[in-house]
């Protein structure tokens, strides 16, 4: 008993609703635990492509980004690693914040120590703690430096208390020092 054109058009149509279904759902299922979303443009016309934490944004949205907020830039010149994204580009340059960098670092301290991640638990945040990297107290714009440690890098994370961290280093505003021992992250 063979089928009538009617039937195969019926047919084609379930398979194709089915093959829609599948790749919606996928599409879908793939945003919600995708990292970072990433909008396709072929329209550089041989400008850099953009990412600020790992989005890729248009020049508009990089022009809003604070200085102050910026710890990293990176520039790579090699557009065949981004030919995927957009074959018109002409390189990419690659913004990191200090908000981004302060997670990293956060979440992979926390990782190579249970007393750094009660202690930034029991605090709420970081903003009682003076980091210190090869003994040396870091200020404004470390961001950048912890975010690179790694575990090539890493040795080891010790917390002292008020008056070590007054004694060795006078520091007298924050009330928990963090020493971190490691390579030199290359920056």
């Amino acid at each position: 008993m063979g089928m009538t054109q009617s039937d195969l058009h019926v047919v084609e149509l379930s398979h194709m609703k089915q093959l829609i279904f599948t790749v919606l759902f996928i599409s879908l299922f793939s945003l919600g635990y995708a990292q970072t979303t990433v909008q396709l443009s072929k329209t550089s016309k041989g400008a850099p492509i953009m990412f600020v934490d790992s989005i890729q944004i248009s020049q508009a949205d990089l022009q809003k980004l604070k200085p102050d907020d910026i710890a990293s830039v990176k520039v790579y010149k090699d557009n065949q690693a981004f030919k995927h994204i957009d074959s018109n580009a002409n390189g990419a340059l690659y913004v990191e914040t200090k908000q981004f960098c302060r997670k990293r670092f956060l979440n992979y301290f926390k990782s190579k120590s249970s007393a750094f991640k009660h202690l930034l638990e029991s605090q709420s945040n970081d903003d009682g703690f003076h980091y210190i990297l090869h003994g040396k107290l870091l200020n404004k714009g470390y961001e950048e430096k912890l975010a690179a440690i790694n575990d090539k890098l890493f040795k080891s994370i010790t917390i002292i208390e008020t008056k070590e961290l007054v004694d060795k280093y006078g520091a007298t505003d924050k009330n928990f020092g963090i020493l971190i021992v490691s390579d030199d992250p290359e920056t």
